[in-house]
């Protein structure tokens, strides 16, 4: 690992582990992901694994960071087999090191029933932007735009589990050009985990702005209903981000596509206009975690 990843002094094996601080700031989340709620009893372990590693990172691209290190820690249902077990740690590495984000310790326990859910808990730490701008909710002004990363919608299948949730690519360079091309200018930014309509609307609440979304410029993936299925969904991942800049409609390096979606105002508050000039509130409209 050393070799891979210099800053890591000492990874996994001993009490804890060991890393050099980088300059700047440092950023912490954790997030998890639980059976029969987040995923579906007989996902492939390498697929839960992946969503586990990736929902923190996509956290991490949300403040313009870059992946550093990460811890994980895992409770399994009695009974669990120690091969399944073993090939999950193996997973869990995998990906933590497809994103750059070294797994440098974690633990495994056993829950005593086995009706108990697969449950796993990832904390990824990253580095702030070189130019030591962090990219929070609270920065939304008057006069923004309002721009998102893809498209949105379908990316749960309730019936079956499937579908992109398991698969999405968190925004690292989406994120990274952002702010190497214009910097502070990219004010608030967040990801889209919850769904647009709530995670706008918690960008209008720390901003202490009004968000004001365009229905008819919602980006859908193929197969999505209309604006509501899109805007409500959750699990998307893609960024949602306000900037008084003209933002291109793709990232270069990448082709991610992005479109302005609405605008930033005075008051308090997030809402769609409909053609013909109608609002609807948009706060409650996503998939609630809890």
């Amino acid at each position: 690992m050393a070799a891979a990843f210099p800053h890591v002094l000492l990874g996994p094996g001993d009490d804890c582990a060991a890393v050099r601080p980088p300059g700047g700031a440092m950023l912490l989340t954790v997030d998890q992901v639980i059976e029969r709620r987040h995923f579906v009893p007989g996902t492939a372990l390498d697929l839960v694994a992946r969503k586990a590693v990736a929902r923190s990172i996509s956290d991490l691209a949300a403040m313009g960071a870059t992946p550093w290190c990460a811890l994980a820690t895992g409770a399994l249902p009695a009974g669990f087999a120690q091969s399944d077990a073993d090939a999950l740690c193996v997973a869990i590495k995998k990906w933590a090191e497809h994103w750059h984000c070294p797994m440098v310790g974690g633990d495994l326990a056993s829950m005593p029933d086995a009706a108990s859910p697969l449950t796993l808990t990832v904390t990824a730490i990253g580095v702030a932007h070189p130019s030591g701008h962090v990219v929070t909710r609270a920065g939304a002004m008057p006069g923004d735009q309002v721009y998102v990363t893809g498209a949105l919608g379908g990316s749960f299948d309730r019936a079956t589990g499937t579908g992109r949730h398991l698969t999405f690519e968190p925004r690292l360079r989406e994120a990274a050009w952002l702010l190497d091309t214009f910097g502070i200018r990219v004010h608030a930014m967040i990801d889209l985990s919850d769904g647009l309509g709530r995670d706008a609307a918690r960008i209008a609440q720390a901003s202490g702005v009004r968000i004001e979304i365009d229905a008819d410029a919602i980006p859908c993936h193929p197969g999505v209903a209309d604006w509501r299925a899109a805007a409500g969904d959750g699990e998307d991942y893609e960024l949602l981000f306000t900037s008084d800049a003209d933002i291109p409609g793709s990232v270069p390096s990448v082709g991610t596509p992005v479109r302005r979606i609405g605008t930033v105002g005075a008051g308090r508050g997030c809402v769609a206009r409909l053609d013909g000039g109608t609002l609807i509130d948009l706060a409650g409209l996503g998939w609630d975690h809890a």
